[in-house]
């Protein structure tokens, strides 16, 4: 209770292992298998890591369940970072890390229309379910989420605002439920209501409005920013397309077995 008091004070907290569990805080040099750690070659005889010892400092994200990020020390002198999600059932992230391992295998010896090569992939991560309601997911670095790149465009808004518009940087989940409230008030539903229950144009609507608020270009432009040469401009649009398509096509799959 006194940890959790400590958690809901402030947004950007952390929290020491030594005061969760002094057991694995005091873990050294064992035996226990780095959890989720993924083969580089099936066919290689490579050494198992182990974990060394436990991070003492935990990092608390400031989203609605709380999840904790936390390191692992490996037998191989590396940092493994994961996040650990609690008030949630793993086991179904699992299984589509699962196909996606099982789609790449499927397109590995991919040729196109002129018949050349291109590596056609899903990347994918670990995800270790430790039970009904909790798990650890391997923490991906070195990636820009999208929503950021989107943030950062309020945030040059907000600081250069036009004469005839004052701009309000907001979250993602308020720019929605701002927009989609008084729709569902008017049809005497509440955002509280099950969203299975809402009707699709209203939500429909509230899409196509946040998509025009939105410049076209945010995305080519980053890419256009990041790139050093036009070769490695070509090299990050060609990536980020292919990607695109192959989680595209694995989505629809998914949608029609589901």
């Amino acid at each position: 209770h006194l940890i959790q008091q400590r958690v809901n004070k402030r947004i950007n907290q952390t929290l020491k292992m030594s005061d969760i569990s002094p057991i694995l805080a005091n873990l050294q040099s064992t035996q226990i298998s780095m959890p989720g750690l993924l083969p580089t070659n099936s066919d290689s005889d490579s050494e198992s890591v182990y974990i060394q010892s436990v991070d003492d400092t935990i990092h608390i994200l400031p989203t609605k369940t709380k999840p904790k990020k936390l390191a692992f020390y490996g037998s191989d002198g590396k940092r493994y970072t994961y996040l650990f999600k609690g008030i949630e059932d793993l086991h179904l992230d699992e299984r589509i890390m699962q196909f996606l391992s099982i789609a790449n295998l499927m397109m590995k010896k991919s040729v196109d229309s002129d018949g050349k090569g291109t590596v056609y992939r899903a990347h994918h991560y670990s995800v270790i379910p430790l039970g009904l309601r909790s798990g650890l997911i391997s923490w991906v670095d070195d990636v820009t989420p999208i929503f950021s790149i989107y943030k950062k465009w309020q945030q040059r808004e907000a600081a250069n605002p036009r004469k005839d518009k004052q701009y309000v940087v907001m979250r993602p989940s308020e720019l929605f439920y701002n927009k989609i409230s008084p729709l569902l008030k008017e049809h005497g539903m509440k955002t509280s209501d099950n969203r299975k229950d809402w009707p699709l144009a209203i939500q429909k609507r509230v899409f196509e409005e946040l998509k025009a608020e939105t410049p076209k270009d945010l995305l080519a432009k980053e890419f256009w920013c990041t790139a050093s040469t036009a070769a490695h401009w070509r090299q990050i649009v060609r990536n980020y397309s292919v990607s695109l398509a192959v989680m595209c096509i694995i989505g629809e799959l998914l949608f029609r077995l589901s």
